[in-house]
C-alpha cells in the first residue's frame, strides 16, 4: 500500500485537473455562443451549455487520470445504486490511503467519474430524441 501512495504523480494530477478546467471551461463558453445565448438569454439551453461543460471536464479529468494514474481505480471498493424513495443515488465506496493529500485526489476523482457516468446516459437520450424525435 505504500508504494501505491508513492507512485501517485500529485504534479500530474494537478496538470490533469488545470487542463480538464481549461477544457470544461472552453466548451461551456462555446456552447454558450453556439447557442445563441450571448444574443438572448434562455435558461433551458444555458442549462445545456453547462452540462456540456461539465461533461467535458469529468471526461477529460477522468480518462486522463486512467491514462496517466492508473492506481487510483484501486481505492474504489463498490458502486452501488440506492434507491431512496423517489430519488436513484449512485454511492461510490472507496478505501483510506492513509495520507489525506491523496484521499483529496481519491475523492475528485470519484466525483468526475460519477458526474461523467450520469450525465452522458440523459444526454444520449435528450440527442437521440433531437435527432430521430
Amino acid at each position: 500500500m505504500a508504494e501505491e501512495e508513492k507512485s501517485v504523480d500529485f504534479g500530474k494530477l494537478r496538470s490533469l485537473m488545470l487542463l480538464a478546467v481549461i477544457v470544461g471551461a472552453t466548451v461551456l463558453i462555446v456552447s454558450l455562443w453556439q447557442l445563441g445565448q450571448f444574443q438572448a438569454f434562455e435558461i433551458g439551453w444555458t442549462v445545456m451549455a453547462v452540462a456540456f461543460g461539465a461533461i467535458a471536464w469529468a471526461a477529460v479529468f477522468y480518462f486522463g487520470c486512467l491514462i496517466a494514474e492508473g492506481s487510483l481505480t484501486s481505492y474504489i471498493i463498490s458502486d452501488d445504486t440506492e434507491i431512496k424513495g423517489q430519488n436513484v443515488e449512485m454511492v461510490t465506496r472507496t478505501r483510506s490511503s492513509g495520507d489525506p493529500r491523496l484521499d483529496a485526489w481519491i475523492e475528485k476523482f470519484v466525483f468526475a467519474r460519477n458526474t461523467f457516468g450520469l450525465a452522458v446516459i440523459p444526454l444520449l437520450i435528450l440527442g437521440g430524441l433531437f435527432l430521430w424525435g
